[in-house]
């Protein structure tokens, strides 16, 4: 083989290493981020299963309760809870959801319709 060949095939070997270790760095990068945003999550919600329903309050703005039925996923209802910034409790009770932010009352919802009580 000729000195031009060997070159080129050493060319190639360089450049499927350089993609190669690319394609590692992005994988790695794309698996921390897909972790660190689960974590975010876990920190800004709570979640309570209840007789087939799953309530999950959400901080944010606007934060959110959400009612889904957790055979199918199918989401029943969801109520805005306006702007929460820390993680929201919640607690399911026989015909209602308190909601409370940082130990404090924060809002009653109906359970079936995810409408304020009074």
């Amino acid at each position: 083989m000729t000195e031009e060949g060997k070159s080129g095939k050493r060319v190639v070997g360089v450049l499927l290493a350089l993609v190669l270790a690319a394609g590692l760095i992005a994988w790695f990068g794309a698996t921390r981020l897909e972790n660190n945003t689960r974590a975010l999550q876990e920190l800004e919600s709570a979640s309570v299963l209840s007789e087939g329903v799953l309530y999950e309050a959400q901080a944010g703005d606007p934060g959110v309760v959400v009612a889904k039925e957790v055979g199918s996923g199918k989401e029943l209802w969801r109520a805005e809870l306006g702007s929460v910034t820390s993680r929201p409790a919640v607690t399911v009770t026989e015909n209602v959801i308190e909601v409370q932010i940082a130990g404090t009352p924060w809002m009653t919802l109906d359970r079936t319709t995810g409408e304020p009580v009074e």
